[in-house]
């Protein structure tokens, strides 16, 4: 029997080979474009499906929420409607309530809820009757629950959310779905405001069962269902739990997906997710979209199987029509292999040859080029390989003789390639070192014996050579040490005379040296030049014969005493040879001089520190004087009412100095002086800006005393008034220094505002009683324009009803402001602005009021005139600016420039005519304008580029 060997790659015929990897390398590309493109197309169908699921839920969601906001709709025009209602007539809002209902079939109910006694004052009259409580609040339910439409009071607003919301957070709402008389139903409502107060609630009942109907014909795909929930999660319509429907919740299916799902219901999110559906027990993806206006959110449950069925069957087509490419593909790939293997054969056969001729060195053998062109590139690039190995091998032979003669110029001269290369440049290398190490060598000896020893070896051999250098190196360095040693003991001896002498000569201080009985040795200059003698008479003289303050023996004493303490300094005093004296400072040491030992003196004029130190003891005694008259004057001031002060003009004003009988209002000196304070936390935050902008104004005006009362706060948090008197200094170099005093007037400051207080109430009941009466002449113009149906008078009243409303809110500005002769005039603005805005009806024109005010506060002389040229222009801007439903702006900007202020009153609508001159006109309004301008004392300007702008530049009313 015949024993079976395990066929090993290698041992493979090159046809086998071939035939094996092409077949292998198609498998594999076809197996991975097939399962590449079957993910993709799978996944795009998978993609497709699961987009047009979230698709229809967002379309059935969009679509309940655009009935939803139609409800809302109804809800809020019913409360616009109801705010703007003035007639105070319960049955006329019964009618309105009434019609609505017929209107709109698909309510269940219509009604408003009024607060006690906010409709018109009269809730008595009304109890027990219909649409009436037991008080007779107005709370008519207008609705079709029992079939015809009938009314009846509105019940448990007190508790519900219907009323209690919208009251609470000031917006309307949607409530969660209840049931109500056996009728599942929500409710919207929107709040009712007067005088941005809250009065009551308008809204209308919608029943449920119209969404269980829609929603249960809702059909995903063959079996998928769609059903609505609550924020809550509460379950309004489903077509298989009608039992469940405003009873349970998707918590109560008790699935942890579901219940997950529910959670993103009540955060108002949507999504989708994998689950068991409880009612087929299939396994389905549930998509759930939130619906905008109220707390719902719409469900559609598909399938997975129904969801995935094209996928799965494209996958499947895809399978097979790979199946039959590899089969196909396995054959094309043998005949490749036969086509490539037989030139191979006989190229190899000829290899073999020249393999055996090279191994007995014969290397001239060339391979045969008559093969077939694609592998001729093959026996040719053996050939060129046999050629690039012979010539190397020959040109290093050459280099190596030369080398072993003695010729160190010689190097390779052939260009070589890789590995050959290398092996030219190695030696290369050897004789570049060689030559190197020689000439160095003979640099080095050759600067030795020269002289030069800072020649060192540069180039260090390797091996054998290296001992060369390094005994060339070491003799070099033992030569060089010997001869620097020697150079540095003589320049130590030039340095050290060098030093004496330079030290001995010094030009500030007299310089003695002298023997251990007083006897000079050596004297300075200085010495000489101070004392006036010559260099010969010193040398004949002792320390004795120039002292003037102590005896021969005890001078000798001292100065020896000197010698051998550490801090050996000694005033004495000398005397020139004129017979002058000035004080000196010895300083004094013992010294090896000529081998005997002598004492070397240094004797420093202190003439001028003795001068300064009674000049110190003279201001010593006139600062001590000084500082008794100080505190003298401290202790007058310590015990007065009055506090000094002085200021750094700096941010916050910081303390340098204050008195101590700042104690009177609880604080110490040390919590300003510590910066723990500054005066400007003192000060009461209403008065500090003012305090700043009245001292800048005297910096700038080089003003040197400052008087102000003002308010500040004791450390007990209690508020005093205080009258402060500072003297401002300007420095030369640019910095200012405030000193002063502050005095406590809070007592005089109560008498006076006691009496200032009796005259802001009777200024306050005047202007509470002005407002009022202008109110009611608007309330007169507005019930008169009633009578009318000419548009031009109708518009007419309005206008002039305008006009007392904007003087109205002025003394109603002028009535709730704490200042009695001033306005805020940006908030008074706005007021009117917003007035304007309502009595315009602005949302339904899509235009913008704007107010850009600075801070500014005018006298009622200047801002009634003011506001009603704002009330005359805005008007007309509303009139005429923009036509019917167009989009637009107007803006309303106070500006101050010193002591005048510029009003800008600009709209960007279709402009001022041409051919109109606003100071010629019929117009009253703007005549008005002009009359109001010229009032002020102010001039006007028009620029009608881009819309309309009014300039009115105008100083105030004093």
């Amino acid at each position: 029997m015949k024993t079976l060997h395990k066929l090993r790659p290698s041992q493979m015929p090159i046809k086998a080979k071939l035939t094996l990897y092409i077949v292998i390398g198609v498998f594999l590309v076809l197996a991975t474009s097939t399962a590449v493109s079957i993910s993709t197309v799978i996944a795009q169908e998978r993609e497709l499906a699961y987009l047009q699921s979230v698709e229809m839920a967002r379309h059935y969601a969009n679509q309940f929420d655009g009935d939803m906001k139609a409800n809302m709709a109804i809800a809020n025009t019913l409360a616009r409607t109801m705010e703007r209602y003035q007639s105070a007539d319960r049955e006329e809002v019964n009618d309105i309530l009434q019609n609505v209902l017929e209107e709109y079939p698909s309510l269940t109910g219509v009604y408003v809820g009024y607060e006690e006694n906010a409709f018109d004052g009269r809730d008595d009259e009304y109890a027990g009757t219909p649409g009436h409580d037991s008080t007779g609040r107005f709370v008519p339910y207008w609705n079709t629950i029992r079939g015809p439409i009938s009314v009846e009071p509105l019940v448990n607003y007190e508790e519900q959310d219907y009323y209690q919301v919208p009251e609470k957070t000031k917006a309307s709402v949607v409530t969660e779905p209840y049931f109500y008389q056996g009728i599942f139903m929500v409710s919207f409502d929107a709040p009712i405001f007067r005088d941005e107060e809250f009065v009551g609630i308008a809204g209308v009942d919608v029943s449920l069962e119209y969404i269980d109907e829609e929603v249960s014909d809702i059909k995903a795909f063959d079996t998928g269902y769609a059903f609505v929930t609550g924020n809550t999660g509460i379950i309004v319509s489903h077509p298989e739990y009608k039992d469940r429907m405003g009873t349970q919740t998707l918590y109560d299916f008790d699935i942890p997906s579901i219940s997950e799902a529910a959670d993103d219901i009540k955060h108002g999110k949507g999504g989708s997710l994998e689950t068991i559906d409880p009612a087929s027990g299939k396994e389905v993806i549930m998509f759930y979209e939130p619906v905008k206006t109220g707390n719902y959110s719409f469900v559609l449950v598909v399938p997975k199987e129904e969801m995935y069925a094209g996928a799965t069957y494209l996958g499947n087509q895809l399978m097979v029509i790979s199946a039959i490419s590899i089969g196909f593909m396995a054959a094309i790939s043998y005949l490749i292999a036969v086509s490539i293997t037989s030139p191979i054969n006989r190229i190899v056969d000829n290899f073999r040859q020249i393999a055996k001729d090279a191994v007995n060195g014969k290397l001239d053998t060339r391979a045969e080029m008559d093969v077939e062109k694609d592998f001729k590139e093959i026996p040719s690039g053996l050939n060129d390989i046999l050629e690039a190995v012979i010539a190397p091998l020959r040109e290093t032979r050459r280099v190596t003789n030369a080398l072993a003669k003695g010729e160190l110029e010689a190097r390779t001269e052939l260009e070589l390639k890789g590995e050959f290369k290398q092996l030219g440049d190695t030696l290369n290398n050897f004789a570049d070192s060689l030559n190197d190490i020689v000439a160095d060598s003979n640099k080095v000896l050759t600067a030795i014996q020269n002289d030069d020893f800072s020649r060192g070896v540069r180039v260090h051999g390797e091996g054998d050579f290296k001992i060369l250098t390094d005994g060339i190196e070491e003799t070099r360095n033992s030569l060089s040490m010997a001869v620097s040693e020697q150079k540095k003991a003589e320049k130590a001896l030039r340095d050290s005379e060098k030093k004496f002498r330079t030290l001995f000569e010094s030009p500030n201080d007299a310089i003695y040296l002298h023997d251990l009985w007083g006897r000079f040795i050596e004297v300075n200059e200085v010495a000489c030049e101070r004392m006036g003698y010559t260099y010969s008479e010193f040398l004949t003289m002792t320390q004795m014969d120039i002292d003037a303050s102590y005896s021969g023996r005890e001078l000798l004493r001292r100065i020896r005493v000197l010698c051998r303490l550490r801090s050996n300094l000694l005033e004495t005093v000398h005397m020139r040879k004129d017979g002058s004296t000035f004080p000196v400072e010895l300083s004094s040491r013992i010294v090896k001089y000529n081998g005997s030992t002598a004492v070397i003196t240094i004797a420093r004029d202190i003439s001028k520190r003795k001068q300064t130190e009674r000049a110190l003891k003279d201001y010593a005694e006139e600062l001590k004087r000084s500082n008794e008259l100080k505190e003298e004057m401290e202790n007058i001031i310590n015990h007065s009412p009055v506090i000094v002060f002085k200021w750094r003009s700096k941010r916050n004003w910081p303390v340098e100095f204050v008195s101590s009988n700042v104690e009177q209002i609880g604080y110490t000196v040390e919590d300003f002086t510590s910066n723990r304070i500054n005066y400007a936390d003192i000060v009461h935050t209403e008065d500090a800006w003012r305090m700043h902008l009245r001292l800048s104004k005297y910096y700038h005006t080089k003003t040197t005393e400052f008087n102000w009362e003002y308010r500040i706060f004791t450390k007990s948090g209690e508020v005093r008034w205080v009258d402060e008197r500072t003297f401002i200094r300007h420095n030369n170099d640019g910095s200012i220094t405030l000193q002063g005093i502050i005095l406590d007037i809070t007592e005089r400051k109560m008498a006076e505002e006691a009496l200032l207080q009796n005259e802001k109430i009777r200024k306050k009941e005047i202007h509470h009683r002005v407002k009022n009466n202008l109110q009611v002449i608007s309330s007169l113009l507005y019930l008169a324009s009633d009578n009318f149906k000419d548009k031009d008078v109708i518009e007419a009243f309005l206008d002039s009803r305008n006009r007392v409303r904007s003087m109205a809110l002025i003394h109603e500005e002028l009535y709730q402001s704490k200042d009695m002769s001033n306005i805020d005039f940006a908030e008074y603005t706005e007021n009117l602005l917003e007035y304007l805005s309502k009595s315009y009806v602005l949302d339904s024109k899509n235009i913008s009021l704007n107010s850009n005010i600075e801070d500014v506060h005018l006298g009622v002389d200047t801002a009634v005139p003011l506001g009603m040229i704002i009330n005359e222009l805005v008007s007309n801007s509303l009139k005429h600016a923009f036509l019917n439903g167009e989009q637009g702006t107007i803006n309303v900007g106070l500006r101050v420039r010193d002591d005048r202020f510029v009003l800008k009153i600009k709209d960007n609508g279709i402009g001022f005519p041409s051919d109109m001159d606003f100071r010629n006109t019929e117009s009253l309004g703007l005549q008005l304008v002009i009359t109001l301008v010229d009032q002020i004392d102010g001039t006007i300007k028009l620029n009608t580029e881009k819309g309309t702008e009014f300039t009115i530049d105008f100083k105030e009313v004093n």
